[in-house]
């Protein structure tokens, strides 16, 4: 006996423990923000790649960077003229050097 009244005695403190129970309340406009989220999503949110690349410090670092690659594609090209007028040069001075002849191959002026 002393076991079901020491139960019941519990059983009514867990039932009364219930009476200052109150419904949950949410922050004001919580439904509103929630669908705003939810539409987001069905819509479909920027992909990870547009966010990183609109961020300021990356868009600044990809522009810098392409801006170097500009810079030496440019001074690569002048280069190359200038070599190009010293390759003509040396080849002029090698043909001369072992007197070879400029004339084609091809030349139909013999038999």
């Amino acid at each position: 006996m002393k076991n079901d009244d020491q139960l019941s005695k519990e059983i009514e403190a867990t039932l009364n423990s219930l009476d200052g129970v109150s419904r949950a309340e949410t922050a004001p406009y919580f439904y509103t923000r929630l669908e705003a989220k939810l539409e987001t999503r069905r819509v479909g949110s920027p992909s990870l790649l547009y966010r990183l690349l609109t961020r300021p410090a990356v868009a600044v670092s990809i522009l810098t960077i392409f801006l170097v690659l500009n810079i030496m594609a440019i001074k690569g090209l002048t280069n190359d003229n200038t070599s190009a007028a010293t390759k003509t040069a040396s080849l002029q001075s090698f043909a001369t050097e072992y007197n070879l002849n400029t004339t084609s191959v091809y030349n139909n002026s013999g038999k």
